[in-house]
């Protein structure tokens, strides 16, 4: 049977070619010049303290996709709740679902409105991957949503250097000493960057946090920008609405529920 993909879904639709596609930004340089041990494990203990904040989302957000696979934008409701419970539903011009795909961390569901189709079956690591070209497991890809990078265990920091813009930057390292994480703060202490690598020191994914902003008293980065190396793609999400911590409905990560999913009063609003 012919598996359905949401990117194909919305190259189908012509939710049209990006006309400035969006592209990985350039890290800071590193100027050399060593930090404090203590003002690593402070930025540190930020960054953990505001995953804390974050347990659920509802927003809507304009993607912009480029890869391989073409250019594309898109608008999206996204519902997320850790550990990896997401709603995603593609928006055609009228705001009505092309696409939907829901997981509740054991099953996902997939819905395509051009036939009606429904395909369901038992969550798997590759699972975005194969629907969108993202190269995150379910539980990955509602953190980075969060703004809350999914934390791994048993990490030391092997380096702290300041960086060109005033930032500070991170390197953390498994027990055999390989490199596994590069974190990237602002002179303000907001995460910026954040780099996964493999056991290889292979790049799996980066993702850059921008335009923080008040979202309900929680200081929130309303656009990430997500880099691919083995795909060879950059996805580009600006939340338009967005409500952290909502009271979600019952029912919310399956299909058998059509319910408006859009952020709702001030707390909803992004500007």
């Amino acid at each position: 049977m012919k598996r359905a993909s949401l990117l194909a879904i919305v190259l189908a639709a012509g939710l049209g070619a990006c006309a400035t596609a969006p592209t990985r930004p350039p890290r800071p340089t590193a100027t050399g010049a060593a930090v404090d041990p203590a003002t690593a494990e402070s930025l540190l203990g930020r960054m953990r303290s505001a995953a804390g904040e974050r347990q659920s989302l509802r927003g809507v957000a304009q993607l912009s996709f480029d890869g391989a696979a073409g250019s594309v934008r898109s608008k999206q409701a996204i519902v997320v709740e850790l550990p990896g419970k997401l709603r995603i539903e593609v928006l055609g011009f009228l705001s009505q679902a092309l696409a939907v795909l829901v997981t509740d961390g054991q099953e996902f569901e997939l819905f395509k409105a051009e036939d009606r189709s429904r395909r369901r079956g038992e969550v798997y690591p590759g699972l975005l991957m194969e629907v969108g070209q993202i190269d995150l497991t379910p539980e990955e890809g509602a953190a980075l949503l969060l703004g809350s990078p999914p934390e791994m265990p048993d990490l030391r920091l092997a380096s702290a250097v300041g960086l060109s813009d005033g930032g500070v930057g991170l390197d953390r390292v498994d027990s055999r000493g390989v490199l596994r994480e590069r974190l990237d703060f602002a002179a303000d202490g907001r995460v910026q960057r954040v780099e996964r690598y493999e056991v290889n020191q292979r790049l799996v994914w980066s993702v850059d946090y921008r335009d923080y902003r008040d979202a309900g008293g929680i200081d929130f980065a309303h656009t990430l920008v997500l880099w691919f190396p083995s795909s060879q793609t950059t996805v580009e999400l600006v939340f338009k609405q967005v409500e952290l911590n909502p009271t979600l409905p019952s029912g919310v990560f399956t299909l058998q529920r059509a319910s408006r999913l859009e952020p709702a009063g001030e707390a909803g609003h992004a500007g």
